[in-house]
């Protein structure tokens, strides 16, 4: 009896790969926490039986992904992760794999408006006084500007994720904010009145989250993002377009 199957061979990782493959595992498992110092080079070779070399790309990798860090005199320590840089690596993925803006767009309709609901109930005075800077700053903003309005209406809006204090929820939404911050400026530049409705849909939401309405700060949110869609409409900008960061 004969047979077509052939046993591919088993890949052997770089041993400075296996080095950070180990200690990824370990800061996974909790066995390392944030701040936790870890040995030095010529410790981690004995450790492992490599040589510093490999230990220190090992290193290297670990820290191009954000998992460790140089501390106080240069010691590596374990990384506390920042919710803005996952945020930022998330959208970067998500663009390399050509997600559109039609993707992102079903994703915020449903986010941003339950975000703005939480925050209604949870942003303090500092945070809604940031949010009323960032419109009040828009107001004095040219139409023309556009890099300055795509700038404060993504400031606005990553505020109002930031104010419902919730980690996960907070990179999620940054991730989705980051991907459509490229393509907006393509937008307001073919909308002549876009400032002015995001100014107006800021001060809404902004009244709603000072009063705690939760309501309505949801509703306005909503119209907010449904508000973006149409722009992408009349622009010309069609929803299967891929996003960019």
């Amino acid at each position: 009896m004969t047979t077509t199957y052939r046993a591919a061979p088993i890949a052997r990782l770089p041993a400075y790969k296996q080095v950070a493959d180990s200690i990824e595992a370990d800061i996974l498992a909790g066995r390392l926490q944030p701040g936790d110092g870890l040995p030095t080079e010529g410790e981690m070779a004995t450790q492992f039986g490599v040589t510093r070399s490999t230990v220190r790309e090992g290193v290297r990798m670990l820290e191009q992904t954000g998992m460790v860090e140089r501390g106080g005199a240069k010691r590596l320590i374990v990384a506390r992760p920042r919710a803005s840089e996952m945020a930022q690596a998330t959208s970067r993925g998500l663009a390399v794999a050509g997600v559109t803006f039609g993707e992102v767009w079903e994703v915020l309709v449903i986010n941003f408006p339950q975000a703005a609901k939480l925050a209604a109930g949870r942003m303090d005075k500092a945070a809604l006084a940031d949010l009323e800077a960032v419109t009040a700053e828009l107001e004095t903003v040219a139409d023309k500007d556009h890099d300055a309005i795509v700038r404060l209406a993504m400031q606005y809006l990553e505020g109002v994720a930031r104010g419902v204090q919730n980690r996960f929820m907070f990179m999620t939404l940054v991730s989705l904010n980051n991907l459509i911050g490229a393509s907006l400026s393509r937008v307001i530049a073919r909308a002549p009145e876009a400032r002015a409705r995001i100014i107006e849909a800021q001060r809404e939401i902004s009244a709603a989250l000072a009063a705690g309405d939760a309501k309505s700060a949801k509703t306005w949110m909503r119209k907010h993002i449904d508000d973006l869609k149409r722009g992408y409409e009349i622009a010309g900008v069609a929803v299967d377009t891929p996003v960019s960061v």
